[in-house]
């Protein structure tokens, strides 16, 4: 793959990926859906699919993107969409055992600091880190 292909892919990537953020934040992960990203991010579908096998692979990407997010500090989590897609990934973390884990490792990883984030980021942690109740 030449330079320039390589680095059209890259940019295409992480602009769906910003997309996603936004809408994921806005709609959430079950009625945000992929025609939407693309369109946000001014693409067809047939590009989110060039970059990912599948809207799963899609949302881990999303996922690790949020991560990079959360572990970079106070200045980092000011964006809009930090706040929506925390608690959209913590009531989905509360059913899904291995995003459980995950989070709670991500939540951990964050610096907390004082601000609003850092204290939601802070009590989702200790929410995250007891055991889920037996049905």
């Amino acid at each position: 793959m030449g330079i320039i292909r390589a680095r059209r892919k890259s940019e295409t990537r992480v602009l769906l990926l910003e997309a996603g953020l936004r809408v994921f934040a806005e709609r959430g992960v079950e009625l945000g859906s992929l025609d939407e990203v693309a369109d946000a991010a001014g693409f067809t579908k047939g590009a989110i699919y060039r970059q990912f096998p599948s809207k799963g692979a899609f949302l881990l990407a999303l996922f690790e993107q949020y991560a990079a997010v959360a572990r970079a500090g106070p200045g980092a989590r000011r964006a809009p969409w930090f706040v929506p897609l925390t608690l959209e990934f913590a009531a989905r973390a509360v059913r899904d055992p291995l995003l459980r884990r995950r989070l709670a490792v991500v939540l951990r990883e964050a610096p907390v600091g004082g601000s609003p984030e850092g204290l939601l980021l802070r009590a989702l942690a200790r929410l995250l880190a007891t055991p889920p109740a037996a049905p």
